[in-house]
C-alpha cells in the first residue's frame, strides 16, 4: 500500500543522508551518524511491525480509516459546486 512504499522512501533518503554524514562527516559527526541510523532502524520496525500489530489488535480495519463520501445534494447555482476540499 501507500504507506508502506512512503515509510520505505522516507526512511530510505534520510538513511543516505545519514550515511554520507557517516562516511564524509569526519571524527566528529561519526557516532551521531551511527546513533541516527540506529534510531532509523528502530522506526522502520516500529513504523511497519509494531504500529500494524497494534492497529490489527484494536481491531482497525481499512474500511475505518476511509473517509466516506459526502451525500450532500448538489447545487447547480452554487459557485462551488465540484469543489473538493
Amino acid at each position: 500500500t501507500s504507506t508502506m512504499s512512503r515509510t520505505i522512501i522516507t526512511h530510505g533518503s534520510t538513511q543516505m543522508m545519514v550515511l554520507s554524514m557517516l562516511l564524509f562527516g569526519g571524527p566528529t559527526l561519526h557516532y551521531f551518524a551511527v546513533a541516527l541510523t540506529i534510531g532509523i532502524l528502530f522506526g522502520i520496525y516500529s513504523s511497519v511491525f509494531v504500529a500494524a500489530a497494534i492497529a490489527m489488535w484494536l481491531g482497525v480495519k481499512r474500511e475505518d480509516l476511509v473517509k466516506a463520501g459526502i451525500t450532500k445534494e448538489q447545487d447547480p447555482n452554487d459557485p462551488n459546486a465540484g469543489a473538493v476540499v
